[in-house]
C-alpha cells in the first residue's frame, strides 16, 4: 500500500467485554482545545491550520506527534547514484467524505448519494486528520526535519525519544485497520488487521509508540485509543510498560527499517543512556554498529539472554515474510543476542548475576557449568525405561491421585544427593503407557547430570523433600547426543508466579573453541539454594 485512504464516515471503539468492536458515529474523543505546554519542545512543529513550519520556541501550548510507515506516504525510490531513498508524492492519497441521503419530496423516498472522493498529497491528508481530531500543532519527520541537512538530522535523531515522550499524544496512522461490515468487527479480525499492517513492521514506529504518553490509532475508517488494546503483543500501547529488554527485542527482531543503521538508532532512543554512547554515522558498517549496541544492551541488562525457540515467530514468519527467516537474521550477530530465537516477556524475572563481560562479539561468563558425558543408548531404549520404573504405589486406590516420579542423582559435582522430579503422574497416565515422555525427560537430563543407572522412585506430590524439575523444551535447537552442553545454574533468573517459584537459567552449546547460547532451561519448584553445595571449579565461558 503506497497511498492511504481515509474515510470520514464513521468510527469505532473497542469493547472486549462483548468480543466485538462497536460502532461510533463520530470520533470517541477529540484532543482538548488547549494543550499544556511540556518542558521540552521540538525544534519545529507544523501548524495544522495552514501546514506551515513553526519554530517550537514560538509555540506556547502543547503538541501531538505522528507515527506512520514511510512507505505509505508516497512512492519510495532509490537514487542509483547515491543509493539514498527519496519520496515522490503524486497526490493519490484519498479522503472519502461522508455519503449523504437526500429525500425526494414527491414520493418521500431516500436516495443515497455516492460519497465524494478527494485526492490529496500526504500533507493534506494529515491536515484533514488533525482537523477531525482538533490537533493544532503536530510533529512529524518529513516536515520537521531537514532531510538534506545531515547535522540537523543527526541532532533530531538523538532527541526523538524526547519529541514523542513530551507530545500530548501520538497519532498512529494505520490505514489497514478498516471496518468492513458497517456495524461491528470482531476483536480477532481487528488484531489480524493490526498484525498485517506496515506500521507493525517498522522499527521507528516501535520507538515512537513505546515512548509516547498515549496513542490515538487512526485507521481507514476507525479510531481507537491505545490503552484499550494493550497486551503483551502490543505492550507499547500500555503506559505501565517498564522497558523490559527482552520484550522490546521480541518486537524489534521482527521489524525492518529502510536503512539498516536505523535498527540501532530507533532502538537506541528507547535507551537514551546507551544512545549517548553511540556515534550517529550512516557511513560506518551497519553490522559492526548493531554488535556494538547489543553489547551495550548486554552490559546494561543480562535479560538479553532471555530467549528460546520460536512460538509467535512461526506464525509471523509464515504470514508476513513467507519464510523461516526473521528480519534480524540479515545481520551477522552472535548467538547471545537471541538472533536465532524468540525473546520472551522477562519483566517479572530478574538476575543478580554480574560476573560477566562483553567485548565485541564475545560475551564472557565466569561461573560453574553443569555437563555430563555418557553413553545414552540404554536411556533411549523404551523397553529399558519401562522396566526400571517402579510400580505405582498400591495404597493409591484413586486413579486420579497424582504422585511425583523422581530420580536420585549422585553427582561428583555436588556434596549432597539431588532429587530431580520428572513430573507428576497418575495411575491412568502409566496405564496409557506414557513412557516415551519419561524417556525423553531422562535423556535431556543426562546431558547435564550423571544418569547411567537411573534410580527412580515415587514420592507424594506434597512431599517435604527438596526436589527440582528441569524443562528443556524451549531451546532454539534440540539437544543432540553427540554435542556437549553446559547448564549455568548460577546465572539464575527468578520469578514468583502465583504460589509456585519459576526460575530459568541459560543453556550453552560447545561450538569449536567457543560456546553458543541456545536458550533457557525452565526450573519449577526449585529452591534458590538448590546448587549452593556445588564443588566444581569456576570456568569462563566465551559465548559467540
Amino acid at each position: 500500500m503506497t497511498y492511504i485512504t481515509y474515510e470520514k464516515t464513521y468510527y469505532n471503539d473497542v469493547n472486549y467485554g462483548s468480543g466485538w468492536i462497536s460502532r461510533y458515529t463520530k470520533p470517541p474523543k477529540k484532543i482538548p482545545s488547549v494543550l499544556p505546554k511540556p518542558t521540552f519542545m521540538p525544534s519545529y512543529l507544523v501548524r495544522t491550520s495552514d501546514m506551515k513550519l513553526i519554530k517550537g520556541s514560538e509555540v506556547h501550548e502543547g503538541y501531538c506527534s505522528l507515527s506512520y510507515s514511510w512507505n505509505q506516504s508516497g512512492e519510495i525510490l532509490i537514487n542509483k547514484t547515491t543509493g539514498k531513498s527519496y519520496r515522490i508524492d503524486e497526490g493519490k492519497h484519498k479522503i472519502i467524505l461522508k455519503a449523504c441521503k437526500r429525500v425526494r419530496k414527491e414520493r418521500r423516498e431516500r436516495k443515497r448519494i455516492a460519497p465524494k472522493v478527494k485526492f490529496v498529497k500526504f500533507e493534506e491528508l494529515i491536515q484533514e486528520i488533525c482537523k477531525d481530531c482538533n490537533i493544532k500543532y503536530i510533529w512529524y519527520d518529513q516536515m520537521c526535519i531537514n532531510q538534506e541537512n545531515e547535522k540537523e538530522k543527526h541532532r533530531e535523531i538523538r532527541q526523538m525519544h524526547r519529541i514523542y515522550s513530551n507530545a500530548y499524544c501520538t497519532v498512529a496512522l494505520i490505514p489497514e485497520l478498516v471496518e468492513m461490515h458497517r456495524h461491528t468487527v470482531t476483536h480477532r479480525k481487528f488484531m489480524q488487521y493490526m498484525k498485517n499492517s506496515q506500521w507493525m513492521g517498522r522499527m521507528w514506529t516501535l520507538e515512537e509508540a513505546t515512548m509516547s504518553s498515549k496513542m490515538l490509532i487512526v485507521g481507514r475508517n476507525t479510531h481507537y485509543w491505545g490503552e484499550e488494546i494493550a497486551s503483551n503483543s502490543y505492550f507499547f500501547f500500555s503506559k505501565k510498560f517498564d522497558y523490559d529488554i527482552s520484550l522490546i527485542l521480541f518486537q524489534a527482531h521482527m521489524r525492518t527499517s529502510t536503512k539498516e543503521h536505523d535498527h540501532v538508532y530507533a532502538l537506541g532512543n528507547l535507551f537514551p543512556d546507551l544512545m549517548e554512547q553511540i556515534t550517529i554515522d550512516y557511513n560506518r558498517d551497519a553490522n559492526e554498529l548493531i554488535i556494538e549496541f547489543y553489547g551495550l544492551l548486554a552490559k546494561k541488562d543480562l535479560n538479553i539472554l532471555f530467549f528460546g525457540g520460536y512460538h509467535h515467530y512461526y506464525e509471523i514468519c509464515r504470514r508476513t515474510f513467507n519464510s523461516t527467516i526473521m528480519p534480524i537474521q540479515k545481520f551477522d550477530l552472535p548467538s547471545w543476542t537471541g538472533v536465532h530465537g524468540e525473546h520472551w516477556d522477562a519483566s517479572s524475572r530478574k538476575t543478580s548475576f554480574k560476573n560477566y563481560t562483553v567485548n565485541g562479539r564475545i560475551l564472557s561468563i565466569t561461573t560453574h557449568g553443569l555437563t555430563n558425558k555418557q553413553d545414552r543408548s540404554e536411556i533411549l531404549n523404551l523397553q529399558y525405561i519401562e522396566d526400571i520404573i517402579p510400580s505405582f504405589p498400591q495404597q493409591e486406590l484413586d486413579d486420579e491421585s497424582c504422585r511425583e516420579l523422581v530420580i536420585r542423582v549422585r553427582s561428583p559435582d555436588f556434596k549432597e544427593e539431588k532429587l530431580i522430579s520428572l513430573r507428576g503422574y497418575t495411575r491412568e497416565d502409566l496405564e496409557r503407557r506414557d513412557y516415551r515422555d519419561i524417556m525423553e525427560r531422562i535423556y535431556e537430563l543426562s546431558h547435564f547430570w550423571p544418569i547411567r543407572n537411573p534410580d527412580l522412585q515415587w514420592i507424594p506430590s506434597s512431599s517435604p523433600f527438596s526436589t527440582a524439575c528441569f524443562f528443556f523444551h524451549d531451546l532454539t535447537e534440540t539437544l543432540q547426543d553427540s554435542a556437549q552442553y553446559k547448564l549455568l545454574p548460577e546465572v539464575l533468573f527468578t520469578s514468583c508466579e502465583g504460589s509456585g517459584m519459576t526460575n530459568t537459567c541459560p543453556v550453552i552449546k560447545k561450538n569449536g573453541d567457543y560456546y553458543k547460547a541456545i536458550g533457557m532451561c525452565h526450573m519449577t519448584d526449585v529452591d534458590v539454594h538448590f546448587c549452593d553445595d556445588i564443588i566444581l571449579e569456576e570456568e569462563t565461558f566465551e559465548i559467540h
